[in-house]
């Protein structure tokens, strides 16, 4: 796998994990009417994107696709979480 291969797929995975997670985080705050903390938001809305990609994956028998979205995942939470720290509401 070339280096562009890699880019291109994490890429892609950023963007459907991000947009997978912004949907997962309207649906909390649609299910839960009461203010949520940020971190069970954030927590949330990333098991929200990873249950549904895993199940994609799973049904496509495609493992090398979940590494890449765990993988975006993970860089994903850790910014929302590193980000959200150090602002102020």
């Amino acid at each position: 796998m070339g280096l562009t291969y890699f880019l291109v797929l994490m890429v892609s995975a950023i963007m459907v994990t991000s947009l997978l997670m912004w949907i997962g985080e309207k649906v909390l705050s649609l299910t839960f009417r009461q203010k949520v903390s940020p971190i069970i938001k954030n927590a949330g809305s990333l098991v929200f994107a990873i249950a549904i990609l895993s199940a994609l994956f799973c049904a496509l028998e495609k493992t090398s696709g979940m590494y890449m979205i765990l993988l975006s995942g993970a860089i994903i939470g850790y910014n929302r979480y590193w980000f959200g720290h150090f602002s102020v509401e």
